[in-house]
């Protein structure tokens, strides 16, 4: 199993976890679902487990091969699920983000296809009980980036993948599912050549994504 690792977010401890069960060190692990409160309306409840929805996505990726700074934007779709409830003091619940398709254009790179290798497991964390607002969200993301042209492997097509899942963040939630919210990158992030893993790699700097539920 891979590492979790944890993510400070409004004042709360937000795990991010890439397969399996989530848990809180110290916590007995998921139950039901429950209710964070409100979404985006006074007693509202956050969608029950199980739950699926699509979202559309306007993203900016920049990345740096062997130097060179690429910028471009990527658009399309995904989709998320609402998991179980994470028992501890400060509401939790799993967010999956179960698939991810996004297209892009770099007048270097040429097409550029962004996907999800997998499932993978993110949160929704709520500030207290009563009090589901700001929230923040850990986005999970664990990408494989296909282009046309790349420059580390002399112009060829390439595709490159994340050698570990990690998150977009969002601390200000005002609505769950999101609308118009914008997730940010917390650290860089190593994309490894598929086809050779010691060949030049290339490292996501950026990656701002607006996310809203489609309608």
């Amino acid at each position: 199993m891979r590492t979790r690792p944890i993510l400070a977010a409004s004042g709360s401890a937000l795990l991010f976890a890439c397969g399996g069960t989530v848990a809180h060190a110290g916590d007995g692990g998921g139950g039901g679902l429950g209710r964070l409160g409100g979404v985006g309306t006074v007693g509202a409840a956050l969608p029950a487990s199980g739950t699926a929805f699509s979202v559309v996505e306007d993203g900016d990726m920049v990345m740096e091969c062997d130097g060179v700074v690429h910028r471009f934007e990527v658009r399309g779709a995904g989709r998320l699920r609402v998991g179980n409830r994470i028992a501890g003091a400060t509401p939790t619940a799993v967010v999956s983000t179960d698939a991810e398709q996004l297209t892009g254009y770099d007048a270097d790179l040429g097409t550029v296809t962004v996907t999800e290798k997998a499932p993978v497991l993110g949160e929704i964390v709520a500030p207290a009980e009563g009090r589901p607002y700001p929230a923040a969200e850990s986005f999970a993301q664990d990408l494989t980036v296909a282009m046309e042209h790349s420059p580390c492997r002399g112009g060829r097509p390439a595709a490159y993948a994340s050698k570990t899942a990690f998150p977009l963040l969002n601390t200000d939630l005002t609505a769950f599912p999101p609308r118009n919210a914008v997730y940010l990158l917390t650290d860089p992030v190593e994309l490894v050549d598929v086809t050779d893993p010691s060949a030049p790699s290339f490292t996501l700097t950026a990656f701002p994504v607006t996310v809203s539920r489609t309608v």
